[in-house]
């Protein structure tokens, strides 16, 4: 990526292409990814061994139940051109199923093009490059006027007086192991009554990092505890442990929960910031105030559960647990950006796109997300799609699709994805079936609520 300066002097970025294109006969991504993983794992800077290993064999598996799918009918008409952008910011996991649902999504190919810096990314993205069927395309780039949004992705833990403190205790001391997935969690809302003994439990379950976690988060956290000292927050940490660096609680509220000084900051602070509520209904709006994506939540009461996951914005919810995944599932951990999982995370490549901000358009267009939603076919205005729940248990894990219809509006001239213009002139559908997943994954927001099989609720 390089960027040079205009006679208004405002940056202009570009983007350097690459091309996907499809050859049956090679060798697919997966394998190239499961055969080089130990090498991508080195390649990537910064973060420990052990949490580079889990991201890639998720993705892994993630990437081996898109394989499974049946084709969903939608064919690239002769003429395609696909553009497929991809965020350099986001964790490894986001960044290898971004790419592979794109190349599910096409028989024809598209022009590939990387946004934004990542110290941590830019050896993997290099190694990834190396597969076979991209290609440089000197001379093509894509040039940018101003910067592409992305949120952050973070998890919140509720918890409740009606759960097991010693277990919900037991999974936040391994809260600093996760720093770079999207759902690590950086925040922890804990009722009232229970604050002092769940601290005082996590306090002395604390324990001192490896020196790779040390190197990782040295700086990152020297300039979180400045941060946290100059609101005055109260820091909990185990006295046992004399490292320098060490994992800390900090009590503070609202906004400053990122403990930084970079209000733009896409990775949470290594900092897990703690609050106290005192009923479920304030627990949820703390929740949905400062939104990072998913949520752990802790209570072992049936109604209070239902009552909490209905009332939370959050994608995805996992109940007395934490980071259960099931690629039967579509998760987001991302305001306004694609789902990983199911159908719909192929469907999505298919029919939205990362806006980018070029001299042509340089706002994103409600107006022309509407257009282009009624062109796909069935829209009947004043009237929404609707799913329901889908349920699903596997592996000893309950996992519930909750579908509630998104506002048209939605897709104004802030969101970070715009949708396909004329989609009939690149694709063509062989099922009417077809057109209607299509309008369902523009008209419907999914939560995914995930529950072990077994859990004891006594209400």
């Amino acid at each position: 990526m390089s960027a040079s300066v205009g006679a208004n002097h405002a940056v202009t970025l570009l983007l350097d292409c690459h091309c996907y294109t499809v050859q049956p006969e090679e060798d697919t991504f997966m394998s190239y990814v499961a055969r080089n993983k130990s090498n991508l794992i080195k390649a990537v800077q910064l973060l420990p061994e052990e949490e580079t290993t889990t991201e890639i064999e998720l993705a892994i598996n993630f990437m081996q139940h898109y394989m499974q799918m049946e084709g969903d009918g939608l064919i690239d008409q002769p003429n395609a051109q696909h553009r497929v952008l991809i965020d350099r910011r986001k964790s490894l996991f986001e960044i290898l199923l971004d790419l592979h649902s794109a190349m599910r999504s096409t028989c024809v190919g598209f022009k590939l093009y990387f946004y934004g810096e990542n110290p941590i990314t830019s050896e993997f993205i290099r190694l990834i490059l190396q597969y076979p069927l991209f290609s440089k395309q000197d001379g093509d780039q894509l040039s940018l006027t101003a910067e592409i949004p992305l949120h952050m992705a973070y998890c919140t833990m509720v918890v409740f007086d009606s759960c097991d403190i010693e277990s919900a205790s037991d999974r936040l001391v391994l809260a600093w192991n996760t720093n770079d997935a999207p759902w690590a969690i950086r925040q922890v809302l804990v009722q009232e009554n229970v604050k002092d003994e769940f601290v005082q439990l996590v306090k002395s379950k604390l324990k001192p990092f490896t020196k790779s976690q040390q190197q990782f988060l040295g700086k990152s956290l020297t300039q979180a505890l400045a941060a946290a000292a100059s609101y005055g927050a109260q820091l909990v940490q185990n006295d046992s442990d004399a490292s320098e660096l060490k994992p800390v609680l900090a009590f503070v509220s609202g906004v400053q929960y990122l403990l930084s000084n970079n209000p733009a900051a896409l990775h949470p602070s290594p900092i897990v910031a703690i609050n106290v509520f005192r009923t479920a209904k304030e627990a949820v709006s703390l929740a949905n105030s400062n939104n990072g994506g998913s949520v752990s939540l802790w209570t072992e009461e049936l109604s209070l559960t239902f009552e909490v996951v209905y009332g939370l914005h959050s994608q995805t919810v996992w109940v007395n647990s934490y980071a259960e995944f099931n690629p039967d599932c579509p998760y987001t951990f991302r305001k306004e950006d694609f789902c990983y999982g199911s159908e719909y995370a192929v469907c999505e490549k298919k029919v939205k796109t990362v806006f980018a901000p070029t001299v042509a358009m340089s706002t994103n267009s409600a107006e022309k997300n509407r257009t282009a939603i009624k062109s796909l076919g069935t829209y009947v205005a004043n009237r929404r799609n609707y799913r329901g729940n889908t349920l699903l248990v596997k592996n000893g894990i309950r996992y519930e699709t909750l579908c509630s219809p998104a506002e048209l509006e939605a897709y104004g001239e802030g969101h970070r994805l715009s949708m396909v213009e004329n989609f009939w002139n690149t694709y063509v559908s062989l099922d009417a079936l077809d057109r209607h997943l299509l309008l369902d994954t523009v008209h419907n927001q999914r939560k995914v609520v995930c529950i072990p099989y077994g859990v004891t609720f006594a209400n």
